[in-house]
């Protein structure tokens, strides 16, 4: 392969700007500009110049100073929601992979879905709550308890934790309701949900640490003894 004006991928990184690529973005990249007329690709390249998730009249102000192309903000909205190079990231905002959130889901159930299916065992929702953020993803609370309590596919324990079945035959299904990647993409699938295990064991050990003082058993000079708990 050879450096283009798009910039090509290189081991799963665009060898131009070496953000790490989807298989939604087929290799090609926009970090060197719009891949093509479109609105689609005028937002791509866009999103690809940013270092967060933004809103889409974000994205169409900047389309505007960076590009001269004029886009009205519902047909940006339309646009972005419909190619799966845009990754969701909470109401009317989007992000690209390289910046944290998922490609695939469009929603918090969903989301919730594909988080629980690599976080190794069931969560709380203040658990889920904390890799969601760390991932991103930009929502209120209350929406996210909604979302995991309307689920078809996530089902509450007695502990209060909530569980997402987990297994081959599970995430064939997950990823048939939840386009993560394109049909037939299973290895890129397992690219995606081995990177994110990783990332979701992070941030539960990142919040175990953050509350471990405010469980420690004689906090404040009171016995808590087994009451307080980090999930």
């Amino acid at each position: 392969m050879t450096d283009g004006p798009a910039g090509v991928l290189a081991a799963g990184r665009c060898r131009r700007c070496s953000a790490e690529l989807t298989a939604w973005e087929r290799s090609r990249c926009g970090c060197g500009g719009p891949l093509g007329a479109s609105q689609a690709e005028t937002l791509y390249a866009v999103a690809c110049s940013l270092a967060g998730p933004v809103h889409v009249r974000d994205l169409v102000r900047l389309a505007l100073h960076d590009h001269q192309h004029a886009i009205a903000e519902a047909s940006a909205k339309v646009a972005v929601a419909s190619d799966r190079r845009f990754c969701w990231s909470g109401a009317g905002v989007y992000a690209l992979y390289r910046h944290g959130p998922l490609p695939g889901p469009r929603n918090l159930e969903h989301v919730s879905r594909v988080v629980l299916t690599t976080a190794g065992g069931p969560l709380t929702v203040n658990a889920l709550d904390y890799c969601l953020k760390a991932l991103g993803y930009r929502y209120n609370p209350a929406s996210l308890r909604n979302a995991v309590r309307q689920s078809r596919r996530i089902a509450p324990l007695p502990d209060g934790r909530w569980w997402h079945p987990v297994g081959e035959e599970a995430e064939r299904t997950l990823i048939r309701e939840v386009p993560v990647v394109p049909r037939q993409g299973h290895r890129e699938w397992a690219g995606v949900r081995d990177a994110l295990a990783v990332r979701v064991a992070t941030a539960l050990s990142e919040r175990e640490a953050r509350l471990r003082p405010v469980a420690e058993p004689e906090r404040f000079g009171l016995d808590w003894g087994g009451q307080v708990s980090l999930w």
